[in-house]
């Protein structure tokens, strides 16, 4: 059974720590010029993760974070997790420091790279397989068009031509589709396309879309 109070420290987050910096996060935009962090899906079932935080060290006289040394402890991270992975890989994308900002664009083979180094919950693809991965299913999720409508375990393995996303990571999800129920720790928008686990709860998140 998967542990459903599971946090989800991201991995990049924590090399980034040792530059003694505040981190402030606060965007659900792809682009680069916003602070935060998002992840989306490609179509082959890997995962982009964009990164993009700002940064002040203790001390502001001292020089802002060396890009080099940035880019080699993430890469040292990845070849480490490549080395000892079976199967699927991490293909670091962009590191870069520049003034006050940090910008990290990582690729993952699959959700499973993803969520293993990350150590995360990122579970997508069908109800059914998700049950036998050994997720909780008896949960309640809403309509995002009515909050009134609502689905329960049997619904969702019946609905065969949608996908479930299981996740306790807060960033931003951009989605392969639209959101179509949601647990109501889920915050959504863009059109329905965008979807973010509220931080401030410990359990996990659970989207339907299609």
């Amino acid at each position: 059974m998967r542990n459903q109070n599971q946090s989800a420290p991201r991995m990049i987050i924590s090399i980034l720590a040792f530059a003694a910096m505040s981190v402030m996060v606060s965007c659900s935009s792809k682009s680069e010029e916003a602070e935060g962090t998002f992840i989306s899906f490609g179509k082959d079932g890997s995962v982009q993760s964009h990164i993009t935080e700002s940064f002040v060290p203790e001390n502001a006289a001292e020089n802002y974070y060396d890009e080099a040394e940035l880019q080699q402890s993430i890469l040292s991270q990845a070849a480490s997790y490549n080395r000892n992975a079976e199967n699927g890989s991490i293909t670091v994308e962009k590191v870069e420091a520049k003034d006050d900002m940090v910008i990290v664009q990582m690729t993952y083979a699959s959700t499973q790279d993803y969520a293993a180094f990350n150590k995360a919950v990122l579970f997508m693809g069908e109800a059914s397989k998700a049950a036998e991965e050994g997720y909780e299913l008896n949960v309640v999720l809403s309509s995002i068009k009515d909050a009134n409508e609502t689905v329960g375990k049997a619904d969702i393995l019946a609905m065969k031509d949608a996908m479930l996303l299981i996740t306790n990571v807060s960033d931003t999800i951009i989605l392969n589709g639209k959101a179509l129920y949601v647990s109501d720790n889920v915050t959504v928008s863009g059109n329905a396309k965008a979807v973010m686990r509220s931080a401030e709860d410990n359990g996990l998140a659970y989207i339907i879309f299609k």
